[in-house]
């Protein structure tokens, strides 16, 4: 007997969360508060709309719209979604990605512009042909494919896991290419806001070349502008809040990351590039330890 949730939604079906693949995952965003809310809204009123998946040639399924839903499905181990199935190519499923969210308005310009990309680059279409499938005029399928491109891939990957927000991404996209990452890096080392990383674009293209490195080793300039510490922020009520908000945000980042890598069944690296991430989990995972020692009685 059909429930009254498949009723209003004829075609759809359930489907256990681990026959889901996510191939196009790295054409959205991740953004933290936004997971939290949907963990949130799952947790206390279960699967209020399906999500949409799309049939492969080799009867796979593959996440078009409900990444969040996905993922919180699994953090609160459902094994099973309502899904409603569209039988497309890639194309047509990139295509559908944008016309399910363009009601709502939750595509961001970036995840628009990734999406073209990906039909240009990957599938070779011609920007006309673009435009066509995604009801968009030619030139503004040149400005999406000129904003993606325009940023470094460590940039790009930054925003896909929501590490740093957009404006900050659009920020450092004022920059030359090259000179991006070095950004980022004194923006991450430096915990930057959106005004932080404007004034430090703002000098880097003000100074000559020679000074640049000096002033992303220590931006005095930009760091000299803080406001002081507010009184009573080091209470251990602030102290609690403060931490807590940042685990929440640590959550979702590392699901994405886990969930990637067992999508694409581990990847490629040369044996320095793993030593590396190993250092780098090594050092996270000590962080987690230090933690978890602060707070035992």
């Amino acid at each position: 007997m059909m429930s009254k949730r498949q009723e209003k939604h004829p075609g759809v079906i359930d489907l256990k969360t681990e026959q889901i693949r996510e191939r196009y995952q790295p054409l959205r965003l991740v953004h933290p508060r936004a997971e939290q809310k949907m963990l949130f809204s799952m947790r206390r009123y279960g699967q209020l709309t399906p999500v949409v998946v799309g049939r492969d040639a080799d009867g796979g399924y593959e996440m078009v719209d409900g990444f969040k839903r996905l993922r919180a499905s699994r953090t609160l181990k459902r094994p099973e979604l309502k899904a409603a199935v569209l039988k497309a190519g890639s194309r047509g499923l990139k295509a559908a990605i944008v016309e399910l969210n363009r009601t709502g308005g939750s595509l961001r310009p970036l995840e628009e512009a990734l999406i073209v990309q990906s039909l240009y680059r990957e599938d070779m279409m011609q920007q006309s042909e673009i435009g066509l499938l995604l009801g968009r005029h030619k030139s503004w399928v040149c400005r999406r494919i000129s904003l993606v491109e325009g940023l470094a891939e460590e940039v790009v990957e930054h925003l896909r896991l929501g590490l740093i927000g957009l404006t900050i991404g659009r920020e450092l996209g004022r920059l030359p290419r090259g000179n991006q990452s070095a950004a980022l890096s004194t923006v991450d080392q430096y915990k930057m806001t959106t005004r932080e990383t404007l004034h430090l674009v703002t000098l880097l293209k003000e100074r000559p070349g020679w000074e640049h490195e000096a002033i992303l080793r220590f931006p005095e300039p930009v760091l000299s502008g803080r406001c002081p510490p507010r009184p009573g922020a080091n209470r251990p009520e602030g102290t609690y809040a403060w931490v807590e908000k940042r685990l929440t945000r640590i959550h979702p980042l590392a699901l994405c990351l886990s969930e990637r890598v067992s999508v694409d069944r581990g990847f490629p690296c040369t044996g320095e590039q793993k030593a590396h991430m190993l250092r780098v989990v090594g050092q996270i995972q000590g962080c987690l330890e230090t933690l978890c020692k602060s707070m035992e009685p």
